[in-house]
């Protein structure tokens, strides 16, 4: 039986594969320094340094049995320009990407005290697996990392 990855290893591991993703489609793309607040990924799009937060769920068997839950603390992560929910097949270390807005993952998170999830069937009700054209569709007037810098 395959074994799961520590959360760490997930983490790292969905990380990486966003970024060689992102850069495989043409975006300039980069890890953030680690322990960077609100974000996991940094992605150029347009001239413009826009902040991306992964997270990675694994499954051994199936992703609608072994992933019921993405956990997202939007107190420190909620100003993310974007969101990548990673499926992490173990059998072949092949992932699956959601692309969210800040308000597409704000639309399927549920708060709790201490913490809140983004629930997978609500993201995949709601996006297309592997379409990253949210990275590039116009947005509405929501913060932007380098807006934030600027204002700083």
């Amino acid at each position: 039986m395959l074994t799961l990855l520590s959360r760490l290893q997930a983490g790292t591991l969905g990380e990486l594969l966003t970024v060689a993703k992102l850069n495989s489609l043409g975006h300039a793309a980069y890890i953030s320094p680690e322990g960077a607040p609100g974000h996991d990924v940094i992605v150029v799009i347009a001239g413009l340094a826009k902040s991306i937060e992964v997270k990675t769920r694994q499954f051994r068997t199936s992703p609608a049995q072994d992933i019921t839950r993405w956990p997202v603390n939007m107190t420190t992560k909620g100003d993310a320009d974007f969101f990548i929910f990673i499926e992490l097949d173990l059998r072949t270390l092949t992932p699956t990407f959601y692309v969210l807005t800040n308000a597409q993952a704000r639309a399927t998170f549920r708060d709790y005290i201490g913490g809140g999830n983004c629930y997978p069937p609500e993201v995949r009700r709601l996006i297309t697996p592997n379409d990253f054209s949210a990275l590039t569709a116009p947005q509405d007037d929501a913060p932007t990392l380098s807006s934030a810098l600027r204002a700083s």
